[in-house]
């Protein structure tokens, strides 16, 4: 049994160093921005009810990647977005936080890749209306996946450093039968 883990590992390595354009371990962190769908029965306010309000989304991606071969990467990491609509008396922030766990594939289309990941996250909402009163609470913590389109600048190009843009939906159980689907696009700095 040894042998055989100690073969394959040396395999592992050997394939590695041989076709890897990119370091064996990589980072990627950048701003987000999208569109939150919320579930009928899964947020109390939406921040649609409130009247002459402003509204922000803004969010973070940041990831950790391992890059075996050339035309497939492993990433683990966290995807924060916020939404917050407020005016003078009304306010609704929820954000939402996920960690996802997932596979990038480059189809040989210089750094175009495709990526699934299994995400486990949940919502915070801190909401002041007047339709709702005052409600601070989380949702349950939710099993979700997460599709992704992404080019890479980096994978193909002369510098690691180059950035990657790129846009995901995730689809979030958030209980009670109920799910958020996150529309987001991203730009990120790969280091």
């Amino acid at each position: 049994m040894k042998k055989i883990i100690t073969l394959i590992t040396t395999a592992f390595f050997a394939c590695t160093l041989l076709s890897a354009s990119e370091r064996l371990f990589s980072f990627s962190a950048g701003l987000s921005s999208g569109v939150p769908i919320y579930g009928a029965n899964s947020v109390i306010s939406t921040g649609s009810e409130i009247e002459k309000g402003n509204r922000i989304i803004l969010g973070s991606t940041v990831s950790a990647n391992l890059n075996p071969i050339r035309q497939v990467s492993f990433y683990v990491g966290n995807d924060t977005l916020w939404d917050f609509t407020w005016n003078a008396s009304e306010k609704s922030s929820k954000v939402h936080l996920s960690f996802p766990l997932g596979i990038k594939i480059y189809p040989g289309l210089g750094g175009l890749n495709f990526g699934l990941a299994y995400t486990l996250g949940l919502r915070f909402d801190n909401i002041k209306t007047d339709s709702a009163g005052d409600y601070n609470d989380s949702t349950p913590w939710g099993n979700g996946f997460k599709f992704q389109v992404e080019y890479n600048f980096a994978h193909e190009g002369s510098s690691r450093y180059l950035p990657s843009i790129g846009g995901y939906w995730n689809l979030m159980p958030r209980g009670n039968s109920s799910y958020d689907n996150l529309i987001v696009l991203y730009v990120a700095a790969n280091f």
